[in-house]
């Protein structure tokens, strides 16, 4: 049999302590610690996901209000009401029918509740006094109406007159995608 001394049997201790602080701080210590970032960082991310959810809802939110806004300013407009008519009588109005060269309807289905009414028209030779006349005419929130795109040239012809050319913009309900 082997005889230990006390000097051995301190080193030996001393060894089975570090054998056993390793083996305590390597399966339990050290998992522990990193699961918990591990749930940290989960939470954190959960945390940004509520984050973005709640903007969303308020987005949501906002675009429904805007959508029912948008709702009641169409059922206070004229049930008969028509892009190319209203543009044709504010042009009387404004002094400048004569100077239409072309109004091209169009219709830009959506599959939400409303749809989106084009008309490009094209003015010529009209002076700027008409054409901001005209402008303020078929700016109309009220029948909501608006300017979506203008392009304006001199005239080559006549001085002092504007070719003009406009895409005018309207909403109407899509009946289309609506069950009858």
């Amino acid at each position: 049999m082997v005889k230990i001394t006390p000097r051995d049997r301190r080193i030996l201790l001393v060894g089975g302590i570090c054998v056993l602080i390793f083996l305590v701080l390597q399966f339990v210590v050290f998992p522990l610690v990193e699961n918990r970032n591990r749930l940290k960082k989960g939470l954190a991310a959960r945390e940004k996901g509520m984050v973005e959810m709640k903007e969303l809802q308020a987005r949501y939110r906002e675009l429904n209000s805007k959508a029912s806004t948008l709702s009641d300013q169409l059922a206070k407009r004229d049930a008969n009401f028509s892009l190319f008519s209203f543009l044709e009588q504010n042009a009387a109005k404004a002094k400048v029918k004569k100077n239409i060269a072309y109004m091209k309807p169009s219709e830009v289905a959506d599959d939400g509740p409303f749809k989106e009414i084009l008309i490009e028209m094209k003015l010529q030779a009209v002076t700027l006094k008409q054409l901001v006349k005209f402008l303020k005419r078929i700016e109309s929130p009220e029948n909501t109406v608006a300017l979506k795109r203008i392009s304006i040239q001199e005239n080559k012809k006549e001085k002092q007159t504007l070719d003009v050319v406009l895409q005018v913009i309207s909403l109407a309900r899509n009946t289309s995608g609506e069950l009858e």
